[in-house]
């Protein structure tokens, strides 16, 4: 401005370049953008400005620049807007060259997911890229920005998808997932065949099972051989393994394993509850099986045990065994079996069918051939069998003989049962024969013959039972298996195990099985002490405790063990007895005490007696229990008899804390946890699994159940499970609603899982508020919940409720739901500081212009009309909606900075209100200088800014910029502009030499001009003329003015270039072949000037070059000529005219008498002046020939 007004004002600049004409962007949802704005000027000059931005989403991280070439950095904050949306802004550059503006167009998009298949934007986009690339699937499933696959799906799918996303993450957790959404069939697996055979086998074999699956996706089976001979090569098998929809269970048949005969194998194919088995049937070949005789030999010497055991306990009558015998020894012999013992079987046959003859015959053989009795049992069987037929050997030293082989083999029964029957000494004491049987038994013998002659022994006389030891454990088991255990005997038995220690399962076994047959109260007895030696409380022991309690038997802790080992399930009443001692003493754990009150209510309408008497007990545990937070299928029947509705926060608690419990059960072992997703809870639950099952707690029709099995694998539907509700009571759950617990499930429960099931009313608005609060639900719902409670705040203003709530309104969170309602609620309740924040930081985009309106206004006050960034930008948007009032718009006169335009418009409105808007028009003033702008209503606005007395230097610099314009571009200018300039001149302002020219121009285009008028203009025509400034216009002034300065007999030719222009004019006059160059003047800011004389009638043809920074120019030949009537006048070149025109229309008389004229002008000038100049003699000279 400084340099303006002291005219050094640069007329003609460059313009400034740009890199982006219009800036468009796009960009994702919450992805801010940034970009860079780089500006400079044609001819690279140093430029200097200001940036400004008009939305405030458009952010400069340069206000002011300088430089050669000025980069502008920009950003988009998108912070609070959502796809769809878009943003428009200008950015305007206000430099010493002029201003520029650069539109800013801005998308929020929201592109998906991308992958090598494309964009993923919903679940039936992520299944058809499961299908083909099931990894590349797996790493977006694993991914944080899956959860945009599901939005808009089924709500269930994403806590689903919760639970199926926990680490470890495999794939069969996604495969799981897909399943469970019904989008994709579960994988089966089927063989190609289910059976073998292979015969003769003469070498290893190695062969191939094709196994098939239905569908695409992730299997994981393992593979289990049964058989020694059999091997797989992978026992882990996934469908990475498949070639397509086939695997290829490659297994190994190991020759060297297989033994005589047929052999079984089996491959087990397990895929969670799908199990395929594949049955082999192998045979060696001949030459590798050893002779099958083995075998038969062996099956003959069981045969002939069995059939002497059947005889010695009447199962089987002689004949019969007699026949039995004497085949299976001949099938024997015919196996190849030993030769002695063929021969001494059949002699004893013989012997014991009292057919002496044949036997001493048989017998011969086996003493003509000694070598055969290559064993001590060989050995004793001939001596004792020669003894009886009398054929060798005495008694005496048959006994001797016999107990040097019984030395020999002291594990060998056969010999001592031999001596035993040979010594009568034996046979006269019991208790030496079951000693000595012991011993053989402890020395390893484990003949059935044993036990069998040990039971008999205790069957003749029970006392000989005298303790429970390994060995009479082993002959009570024979006894009771075949049959021949005695009651009284059994009795004896359990009458011992009084001195048992320790629980025994062979003796539990014994006498259990032995009850089946003798029922007896002493075994019966026996029985249920054993077992409390032991693990008594287990469930398979309740049967005999039920006996023992039923037959009045009384043991210590028998009631006890009873009810410890009684199923939940028991729905019988329970015996008198056990009501009657639980009613006087129950020192039970708490869970039996319950597993007795359940029953007891089970059966009140069969027994009231008994109900009533147990219910004060039933009341006070009830109490006691609910505070523990105990919790099954007992407990919750005594919760639903027994409970009262909450009395206090803390009876209120306990309640919720096993309200809507559920018994899960699941038929698989291996299933160790059970997992609820609630799709409004933010994490997930988990319950171990028992075996009694897991109580779960579900709080709405959507939760999910997983299990989980012990490596962390889950299942959402490939494993199922029961499950049953235990206690869900609608009267609870809104009565603990009421004492405004931590609870969230049984917030989830009196809210709603869904949007549709959410009613608010004033009654539940703090059920709503208190779950908006909870950090324990998902985002997702607790926006829904919030999206919910503000459409009722806005819906219900006049409560009490509402202005409570809003007064401790997280303003944060709620904007993030519905920034437009909740920036409303918070003005409509007049938090405007609250609200301003929260336009500052998500914007205010779409929210009602009347609602801002109230916001800037207030906040305007409120900061006591101090300057704020966020707030002009407010203030400013509302006013370009055409909404405001005195207190805004007095606002932005005082701050806003915009462009020229913007700021006019601002003034246009505030003079609308008649107030002082100085500094705003000053600032336009200032600004519209600086940039080369003439504004719409800049002479108004000057004018009234010279009227409220504004600054002289900036009054003085915008008339100076005014004169510019009108003197150079022709850019109209009110005469109240002109007046100012004359009235400026007057009072002796220095004003430039442009705001004269100007003033002098002006006065040239009046028609006529005051007597003061032509005085200032004979003096600045004067002042000029001094100068050398001369122009075309002045020939547009009165005559009288221009006399004197010989302007009336000159022709001008102008022209307009550039500033640093040089410019020539070639000419050349009536026919003339030569064209004539002259360089013309550049009399300011590059108007060129050149002035010629041509007289009536010539002609003149010229152009122009010229040279400047863009190059050099060259304009179209033109003609100018000197026609029509010359003008009447008294100069010489006016008289000069006159004569040629007389004389070329005839008139000699008209040319005579301007002749005249013109000599004595000639004279009187030739004796008033010494005319010496040479180029005035020039002139005259051809003024002369001319005449």
């Amino acid at each position: 401005m400084e340099q303006l007004i002291n005219g050094r004002f640069e007329y003609e600049v460059p313009k400034l370049t740009l890199s982006d004409a219009q800036i468009n962007l796009t960009t994702n949802e919450g992805e801010n953008v940034r970009g860079e704005l780089h500006v400079a000027a044609e001819d690279n000059r140093r430029i200097k400005g200001m940036t400004m931005s008009s939305n405030r989403r458009v952010l400069l991280a340069k206000e002011k620049f300088s430089g050669t070439t000025v980069c502008i950095p920009y950003g988009l904050d998108v912070k609070g807007l959502s796809a769809g949306d878009t943003v428009d802004g200008v950015i305007t550059i206000n430099s010493n060259l002029g201003e520029y503006q650069v539109p800013v167009h801005a998308v929020i998009t929201d592109d998906g997911i991308q992958t090598s298949r494309g964009a993923i934007d919903s679940l039936e986009a992520f299944i058809k890229l499961a299908e083909s690339d099931y990894r590349e699937a797996f790493r977006l499933y694993t991914s944080e920005s899956f959860l945009k696959v599901l939005q808009g799906e089924n709500p269930s799918y994403e806590s689903l998808y919760r639970g199926m996303s926990q680490n470890p993450v495999t794939y069969q957790h996604m495969e799981e997932f897909l399943i469970g959404t019904g989008k994709k069939e579960p994988v089966t697996l089927r063989l190609e065949k289910t059976e073998q055979t292979w015969d003769h086998l003469d070498t290893t074999v190695k062969d191939c099972l094709n196994l098939y699956k239905s569908t695409w996706g992730y299997t994981h089976m393992e593979v289990e051989v049964t058989g020694d001979f059999l091997e797989v090569e992978k026992k882990v098998v996934t469908s990475e393994d498949f070639i397509g929809s086939v695997y290829g269970v490659e297994y190994i048949i190991h020759q060297e394993k297989i033994g005589n005969g047929r052999h079984y194998g089996r491959i087990t194919v397990r895929q969670g509850k799908q199990e395929l088995r594949f049955e082999l049937e192998v045979t060696n070949s001949e030459k590798h099986v050893t002779s099958r005789k083995n075998t038969e030999r062996d099956r003959q010497i069981t045969a002939i045990a069995r059939g002497y055991l059947d005889l010695a306990v009447h199962k089987r009558d002689y004949r019969t065994w007699y026949q039995d015998t004497w085949e299976a020894i001949e099938q024997f012999e015919k196996a190849g079996g030993d030769m002695a013992w063929v021969t001494l079987g059949k002699a004893w046959l013989y012997e014991s069918h009292e057919e002496t003859g044949k036997a001493r015959e048989t017998l011969s053989y086996v003493k003509e051939h000694q070598e055969l009795l290559d064993t001590a049992e060989k050995k004793g069987a001939y001596l004792y069998l020669a003894w009886k037929l009398k054929m060798e050997v005495g008694h005496t030293g048959l006994v001797s003989r016999l107990g040097t082989l019984m030395r020999q083999e002291s594990a060998s029964y056969f010999l001592l049962k031999l001596a035993i029957d040979a010594d009568d000494s034996w046979q006269q004491s019991l208790t030496r024969q079951l000693y000595a049987m012991e011993l053989c038994y402890e020395c390893g013998c484990k003949s059935p013959l044993l036990y069998l002659d040990a039971a008999q022994l205790y069957l003749r006389q029970e006392g000989q039972l005298r303790r429970i030891s390994p060995f009479t454990v082993q002959v009570l088991k024979f006894a009771q298996k075949e049959g021949i255990l005695s009651g009284e005997l059994l009795k004896r038995a359990a009458y011992l195990t009084e001195t048992m220690k320790t629980f025994d399962e062979n003796v539990y076994q014994i006498l259990t099985a032995g009850y089946e047959r003798f029922p007896s109260d002493e075994v019966l007895e026996a029985i249920c002490k054993l077992v409390m030696k032991g693990r008594p409380v287990r469930k398979e022991y309740f049967p005999w405790y039920a006996k023992a309690v039923e037959r009045n038997i009384r043991i210590t802790r028998l009631y006890e063990y009873y009810i410890e080992t009684m199923d939940a399930s028991f729905d019988e009443v329970l015996p008198q007895v056990i009501r009657m001692y639980f009613s006087y003493s129950n020192t039970l754990a708490g869970q039996k005490k319950a597993l007795i009150y359940a029953n007891v209510i089970k059966n009140r309408e069969k027994d009231r007696h008994t109900f009533q008497s147990y219910r004060p007990a039933m009341e006070v545990f009830t109490a006691r229990q609910i505070q523990k937070g105990r919790m099954n299928r007992e407990y919750a029947a005594l919760y639903r008899t027994f409970l009262k509705k909450p009395e206090d926060p803390d009876s209120a608690k306990a309640i919720a804390n096993v309200l809507f419990t559920h018994h899960v059960t699941c038929e698989n072992p291996k299933i160790t946890r059970v997992i609820v997703c609630h799709p409004a809870m933010a994490g997930e639950t988990s319950y171990p699994m028992t075996e009694r099952g897991a109580y779960i707690r579900l709080y709405g029709k959507k939760a999910r159940i997983l299990l989980e099995d012990e490596q962390r694998r889950r299942y959402a539907v490939t494993e199922t499970c029961r499950v049953e509700p235990l206690f869900t009571d609608e009267e609870f759950a809104r009565a603990c609603g009421g004492f405004a617990i931590e609870n969230p499930g049984l917030l989830l429960h009196l809210c709603g899982e869904q949007e549709e099931e959410m009613q608010l009313t004033a009654e539940n608005l703090a059920w709503y508020q208190q779950a908006a609060r909870t950090s324990a639900f998902s985002s997702a719902y607790r926006k829904t919940v919030r999206q919910k409670l503000l459409e009722y705040y806005l819906a219900h203003p006049d409560e009490r409720e509402t202005e409570a709530a809003v007064a401790e309104l997280e303003d944060s969170a709620y904007a993030k739901v519905d920034r437009i309602s909740t920036i409303e609620l918070l003005v409509r309740y007049g938090c405007y500081s609250r609200a301003f924040a929260l336009t500052d930081r998500y914007g205010y985009e779409k929210i009602p212009v009347s609602c801002l309106f109230r916001l800037a206004h207030a906040m305007i006050l409120e900061k006591e009309f101090t300057e704020d960034e966020e707030l002009l930008y407010l203030a400013s948007y509302v006013v370009k909606q055409g909404i405001y009032d005195e207190i805004v718009l007095c606002y932005l006169r005082d701050y806003f900075t915009g462009s020229i335009e913007d700021m006019c418009s601002l003034w246009d409105k505030i003079r609308g209100f008649q107030m002082e808007s100085d500094k705003l028009e000053e600032r336009i003033l200032t600004w519209s200088v600086f940039v080369r702008s003439h504004p719409k209503w800049e002479q108004e606005m000057l004018e009234n800014y010279i009227r409220q007395s504004g600054k002289e230097h900036v009054i003085l610099a915008y008339l100076t910029y005014l004169a510019i314009g009108y003197f150079m571009d022709g850019k109209p200018l009110s005469d109240q502009m002109f007046d100012y300039l004359d009235r400026a001149w007057k009072q002796g302002w220095e004003l430039d030499e442009i705001c004269r020219f100007a003033m002098l121009k002006h006065l040239s285009t009046k028609p006529q001009l005051s007597e003061e008028e032509e005085k200032e203009a004979h003096t600045l025509l004067l002042a000029f003329t001094k100068q050398g400034l001369r122009f075309a216009f002045y020939k547009d002034l009165p005559e009288h003015l221009t006399e004197g300065f010989q302007i009336g007999d000159r022709m001008f030719i102008e022209e307009r270039q550039r500033a640093e222009a040089k410019v020539t004019i070639h000419y050349r006059t009536n026919a003339e072949e030569t064209w004539k160059s002259e360089p013309m003047r550049n009399m300011y800011q590059g108007i060129f000037v050149k002035e010629f004389l041509l007289f009536y009638g010539e002609k003149m043809e010229y152009y122009l070059t010229f040279t400047n920074r863009q190059g050099e120019g060259k304009t179209e030949v033109k003609t100018v000529s000197m026609t029509g009537e010359p003008k009447a006048g008294k100069t010489r070149y006016q008289l000069l005219n006159q004569m040629k025109a007389a004389r070329a229309a005839g008139d000699l008389k008209k040319a005579e008498e301007a002749f005249q004229k013109y000599l004595q002008q000639e004279a009187l000038v030739r004796n008033c002046f010494a005319l010496v100049d040479e180029k005035k003699q020039q002139e005259d000279t051809t003024w002369n020939r001319k005449i």
